[in-house]
């Protein structure tokens, strides 16, 4: 790598070390749940759910109707003395007001249902953007991941520009060969190639991260690294957790609850329905073309009727089917609540190893550096070859970007076990 190409990376290198917006996690969160479509969307879904559980949907309350309406007659009538011309006006104006006193409590269950298919698009909204904001949280490791991978490539690099100094000083006093000048000057132009894949996967991880969120591609920012520690969990105590907060398994009895109401409303249908009428009307026919009222007729009616459906040969067929579909619903929730305990216990098993994984590679990077700088000593003193130093800054290198990846997969899979639990806005919030 020529002086000018030399001159170009260390420049792009500074420019890179200026100062930038710092974000965390929890502002990353803060930005999703604000910004992200896909969670607008579901929130409008559930706020129209909301809004059709009312009394009025489920038919609970009375209907008043006001009507009106005017007639004009105009014709010939015949009579004994020969045709008489006839004009006049009809008007009439009414208040018709019914409610349904007893439908087999069809009413009352309907309306529970909308409640509790209310409470389901909740549920649904809620888990969408659980589910986003673990990819947004999962893209930001990531980012961390690709920024710490950086930041080693930048170390690994000013290890090879020292080393390369070195050997082209050792070469111009004639205490090396220019092989070894020749060999660092590749290692330099290998690391060079390194930085430039690394900034770039840095800034490709930053707009994945950018596109889930809502923000402008290209925005730019410096992210904050995760500080919190790993805590310990019990398997009993996540699965009583579980069936409590589990968004999905949640769902689940939501949709059982709902294949109960609707069995009520089948039941309800063949009790006798009971209704109450009233009506208030006026009414008068004017002589000519007058459409003002000045002295009508009035009248006033109330009612209560009974009505009884005695066979409908498709109503056993109905409840038949309803108390399959209610089976189902029961057999459903409980597969429901296997596979979370399923879940849970192997969501637990991989945390488990990842964290005996990090312990592992903390081990790993600790012998690596040791290595590293008893060799670099070494090959100060020029008792160890090129070669062996080269390999021992490739095993640092390997066992930091190897340690990195352990520590934030282990926070991933805490924060599965958060996502099954139901915890996980709440916790990775406050991380």
């Amino acid at each position: 790598m020529g002086r000018t190409s030399l001159i170009l990376l260390f420049s792009s290198l500074s420019l890179w070390s200026m100062p930038m917006l710092e974000i965390g996690l929890d502002e990353i969160l803060t930005e999703t749940s604000k910004q992200n479509l896909t969670i607008k969307q579901a929130k409008n879904s559930s706020e129209v759910a909301e809004n059709s559980a009312s009394l009025a949907n489920a038919g609970l309350l009375p209907r008043l109707d006001l009507s009106s309406g005017s007639t004009l007659i105009k014709g010939i009538n015949q009579t004994p003395g020969g045709e008489v011309d006839v004009e006049n006006t009809s008007l009439t104006a009414g208040l018709n007001a019914s409610y349904t006193l007893f439908n087999g409590m069809q009413g009352l269950s309907r309306y529970q249902l909308l409640n509790t298919q209310a409470e389901a698009s909740e549920l649904q909204s809620d888990m969408i953007e659980e589910n986003i904001l673990l990819s947004a949280a999962s893209l930001y490791v990531n980012v961390l991941i690709r920024h710490d991978n950086l930041q080693i490539s930048l170390e690994q690099l000013e290890i090879s520009h020292q080393r390369l100094d070195q050997a082209l000083e050792q070469t111009e006093r004639g205490m090396a060969s220019s092989l070894s000048a020749l060999a660092a000057r590749v290692d330099f132009d290998n690391d060079s190639v390194a930085v430039i894949e690394s900034e770039y996967a840095l800034q490709e991880a930053k707009r994945n991260l950018n596109l889930l969120i809502g923000w402008d591609l290209n925005q730019d920012y410096q992210p904050r690294s995760l500080s919190y520690e790993l805590g310990n969990y019990n398997l009993q105590l996540l699965t009583s957790e579980g069936e409590k907060a589990n968004k999905s398994h949640a769902l689940n009895l939501n949709y059982e609850k709902q294949t109960d109401l609707n069995m009520k409303r089948t039941l309800g249908s063949v009790l006798p329905r009971v209704s109450l009428s009233g009506s208030y009307g006026l009414q008068q026919i004017n002589s000519d073309v007058d459409f003002s009222f000045y002295n009508p007729d009035m009248t006033a009616t109330a009612g209560l009727s009974l009505s009884w459906n005695l066979f409908d040969g498709m109503k056993s067929k109905s409840i038949q089917s309803g108390r399959l579909l209610q089976k189902n619903s029961q057999w459903n929730s409980l597969d429901s609540k296997r596979e979370l305990e399923k879940s849970l216990s192997s969501a637990l098993a991989y945390y488990e190893k990842s964290r005996q994984i990090l312990e592992l590679k903390a081990n790993t990077l600790s012998s690596a550096q040791l290595n590293f700088d008893q060799t670099k000593e070494y090959f100060r003193l020029g008792q160890v070859s090129s070669t062996q130093f080269r390999d021992a800054q490739l095993n640092l290198s390997r066992a930091k970007s190897s340690q990195i990846q352990a520590r934030y997969s282990a926070y991933l899979a805490e924060m599965s076990l958060w996502q099954l639990t139901g915890k996980l806005e709440a916790k990775i919030k406050h991380s």
